[in-house]
């Protein structure tokens, strides 16, 4: 099952918030790695009003195609923020390295705004974490990546200089059924229905 307290958020700048971020390495038979799994703790929500607070967009959006790429963040060794630099303030020579964030990106088009400054028919970015890199994969336990021509509601957090994120893997995203409903996703204790979306944002 997975955790769902405040714990980590992945942007362009590598950490957007106080965060820890575990990672396990997977190794063939030759000794290379292959696989690196991720293993982070994101907040929980209790209701569909408070994703819709928490969230800075909530749009009803179509994933389009394949992602647009995916890159690895790195972390900014200078800095002395630990949002930016996860050894900051440890002893010198006594830092473990960091190990790589890999993010994929991708691009939806909005269809309908509840919250926020998105306009329908605009494409965003959409960040998130794992991703097939330079022969090795990373993944994220328990993580639900955005399927390719599928339509969903999100629940997002933006970044000035950053794709956007999902509040969390499992509560920020319901995906539309064939009637073009919300459905939440099997582990996610919220459900969402179109009505609920017309009474906490208050567009019909």
């Amino acid at each position: 099952m997975m955790r769902l307290s405040r714990r980590f958020a992945v942007t362009l700048a590598l950490v957007a918030s106080a965060a820890t971020l575990s990672a396990c390495s997977g190794t063939s038979a030759s000794g290379e790695h292959k696989t690196v799994t991720y293993h982070a703790d994101y907040p929980a929500y209790d209701s569909a009003g408070n994703l819709f607070t928490k969230a800075d967009v909530v749009v009803e959006a179509t994933v389009s195609g394949n992602p647009v790429r995916v890159q690895e963040l790195k972390p900014d060794t200078t800095s002395d923020d630990p949002k930016l630099n996860p050894a900051a303030g440890a002893p010198a020579g006594q830092a473990a390295p960091a190990d790589p964030v890999v993010i994929t990106v991708y691009q939806a088009e909005v269809k309908k705004v509840f919250k926020g400054s998105a306009q329908p028919g605009q494409m965003i970015e959409i960040q998130q974490l794992g991703g097939q890199l330079n022969g090795v994969t990373y993944q994220e336990a328990e993580a639900h990546p955005l399927k390719q021509n599928t339509g969903y509601v999100l629940f997002l957090e933006t970044y000035p200089d950053a794709p956007a994120a999902l509040l969390n893997p499992l509560q920020g995203q319901y995906p539309l059924d064939a009637a073009g409903n919300p459905s939440k996703l099997p582990e996610n204790p919220v459900a969402l229905t179109a009505d609920d979306l017309k009474r906490i944002s208050g567009i019909n």
